[in-house]
Order: C-alpha cells, then structure tokens, then sequence
C-alpha cells in the first residue's frame, strides 16, 4: 500500500512525519505501507519568515529529513490528480507516466492572489515564495544604490502587507517614503476590533501613509495609476494581496470556499472520496464548533499532522481521530513598533511591543521549525506523534 502526500510546505512535511510516526507506532514495515512526498522544491520555506527579507536560514532541505523517517522524497510538479483512476500525473512526465496512490493527502498549499490590470504581472513584486522575495530584495538593493528618493508602495493591508510595510521601515531607514494602499475603507479590517487600535498606532509610529479606499486601474515601471485618475511615482510596488488554494483542489469533486479550499469532514477526509485527505492550505476544516480553519501557518501544522496520522490508520482499518484545534493565538510583527501576540478567536490582546516581539522570534525562529536532520526518527516521532485514544470513529 502506498500514501502519497502532495506538497513539501509545512502541511506536508507535519504529514509525512505524523504518518511516518503512527506507521512505526502500529509496527508496520516501510515494505508494507509505502510514504512518500511530492514536491516542487527541494527545500520547505519558511513562508512566514519572507517579509524579513530571503534569508537563507529559512529554507530547510527536505531530503535529509525525510530520509530518517523512511519517507521517500520526489522533487517534481504535479499537472494533475485523476482521483477515479487514484493517479497522480507529473509535469514533464512521458505520456501515460504517473504515480499510483491507495491513500492521497493533498497539502498543495495557496498562492498569492493575483490583481488583474495591466502591467501587474510585468511590474509588480511579491514576497509569496523565497525566489519572489529574493527578486524583490534585489530590486530594493538597487533602488537604495541609485534613487535620490526612495518610495515603496505595499499593496494589501492584511498581516503580510503590515509586517511588510513595517519590516520595510526597519530595513530601509527613516527617510524612505513608505505607502500601504488597500481597497478597502478600513485598514486590517479582517484582524479584528481589538487589534486596529494597536495596528493603526504602530503604522503611525513607523511612518507609513496608509491610503485607503483606492482601487489600481494599471501600472507600468514608474509607478501606479488609480481608478480615480490619480497617480502614484514609486521606485516598487509589493503585491500583498491574500490568498487563493493551490489550483489542484479543481481535480476533485466537492464543496469550495471562496478562497478555493476544498470543505472536508472532521477527520480531514473529503466526503466524497475516503482515500483523499485534504491539509495545509487546500482544507477548509472545522477548527472547532463555531470556527474554520485559516490559511495560517498554526492551523497547516496541525491540520497536516491530523491528516498524516488519520491516513495511516484510515489504510490499517483503524479507528481516525477527530481533527479539534480549538486555541488560536496571532502573533503579528510589527517592525520599529514592535509586535502584538493575542489570544483566542477575538483576538484578546496579551503582549505588545517589545515583548510581543520576544514571542514572535520564538514563535518564528523556533517553534514552526521542523526537527534538524541531525535529529534520530525516535526524536521525531515523539516531537509529532498523536495519541489515538481520543474521540474516532
């Protein structure tokens, strides 16, 4: 029997070793129950970490990790999922080459959402993989190197676009002009009433000019025109504009959110196929009674490590854990201003500025970090591993 984990983000990595865990914890043999994961990179990104700038601590090679735990690792593009047929088609592949599955966990993860007016995709910067944010690092090392005057517009003002325009006021130093552009008539509107009070004096503290209720009509090298005809001269503008599941969940059948995540039960499993689990950021799951997951990293961690786990067992005829993440805490970096940690789903504030920034280094730096390669598969079964003795079926 084979599972077959699509995705090498944290979703996908946390399933692999989960699955890799209860594997070795049921006494079952690599020989009989085959792992392995698929991914277009050799590397897990901690994505996260990009509106620091691309550094190179925040890649981790997957290969010799996967290793430890007997999971095999193939680096190569899926173009396709036939779930009836239970084959995976790669990119590149010769016609009629594809991977087999009996059990598929698709962690495929999202992308940046894409705005569609001239010159965006021409022009435009991102910070949603490393290789876009190194692209933009390079453009901004130049622009300090020739302008007189630098102006950095950030697009999007939910948690991406604010630690981006805040980071940006540390990197670049107090004579930068920085501008935050949102379409919406309230910036951060999605992070809660308790935080825009916090957000709003932080963007002040570092400087920002928040522009709000302007829509783009196109942009070209210099800059950006407005839908109402005025014009904003920039040296770059950075997309951070939400974001969209992984086109692959369009291969099955079933419910979609907005954002394209596939609805699943409560064990992960998509209703229409009990092979499929879906984790990361394709899964729009229950988090608990009244909340769904988020495109976060702290719900991609779990909702991989539940869906390895409930693989596994799903193939063994064993009962499946019921997938419950019921804290949620936001820990938003703020640059010169600091960061804010808060807990529960309306965001109750707990720390701020310079403590808040304490936690967000542990947070960022450490605890979303894998096991090291170094690391015994003993270690890092104990690190992943979940009891089964809770509420199954």
């Amino acid at each position: 029997m084979q599972i077959s984990i699509i995705g090498g983000g944290f979703a996908g990595l946390w399933a692999a070793m989960s699955g890799a865990a209860e594997r070795s914890r049921l006494g079952v043999s690599s020989e009989d129950l085959s792992i392995n994961l698929i991914s277009d990179s050799p590397d897990l990104v901690i994505r996260p970490r990009l509106y620091e700038g691309a550094a190179s601590d925040m890649r981790v090679a997957l290969q010799p990790l996967l290793q430890v735990i007997d999971v095999d690792f193939r680096i190569a593009r899926v173009a396709d999922i036939q779930p009836n047929e239970k084959q995976i088609v790669l990119e590149g592949a010769e016609p009629g080459s594809s991977l087999s599955y009996d059990s598929l966990i698709l962690a495929s993860g999202s992308r940046m959402r894409k705005l569609q007016f001239p010159g965006a995709s021409q022009y435009g910067f991102n910070i949603d993989t490393y290789d876009e944010t190194a692209r933009f690092d390079q453009h901004l090392a130049e622009l300090v190197i020739t302008s007189e005057t630098l102006t950095v517009v950030v697009v999007g003002s939910g948690s991406t676009g604010l630690e981006l325009v805040t980071e940006l006021r540390k990197r670049l130093g107090p004579e930068a002009h920085l501008i935050l552009l949102d379409h919406s008539s309230q910036v951060a509107r999605n992070m809660g009433v308790s935080l825009n009070p916090v957000i709003v004096r932080a963007l002040s503290d570092c400087d920002v000019d928040v522009r709000i209720n302007s829509n783009i009509a196109s942009m070209d090298k210099q800059g950006l025109v407005l839908e109402d005809g005025g014009e904003i001269k920039s040296g770059a503008v950075v997309f951070a504009t939400g974001l969209e599941a992984s086109p692959l969940t369009e291969a099955f059948d079933g419910e979609k959110d907005r954002a394209g995540r596939l609805h699943v039960d409560q064990y992960l499993n998509l209703p229409a196929d009990g092979s499929v689990f879906i984790a990361g950021d394709t899964a729009r799951g229950m988090a608990d009674d009244d909340h769904t997951t988020f495109m976060c990293c702290q719900h991609a961690l779990q909702l991989g490590r539940f869906a390895g786990h409930n693989s596994v067992r799903s193939l063994m005829g064993k009962p499946l854990k019921l997938y419950r993440q019921e804290n949620y805490v936001t820990c938003l970096d703020l640059g010169p201003a600091g960061a804010v940690y808060t807990t529960g789903w309306e965001r109750e504030i707990q720390n701020t500025g310079v403590e808040g920034k304490e936690i967000k280094k542990r947070i960022n730096h450490k605890r979303i970090y894998p096991p090291g390669a170094e690391a015994s598969a003993e270690s890092i079964f104990q690190f992943i591993t979940l009891e089964p003795e809770a509420v199954s079926r």
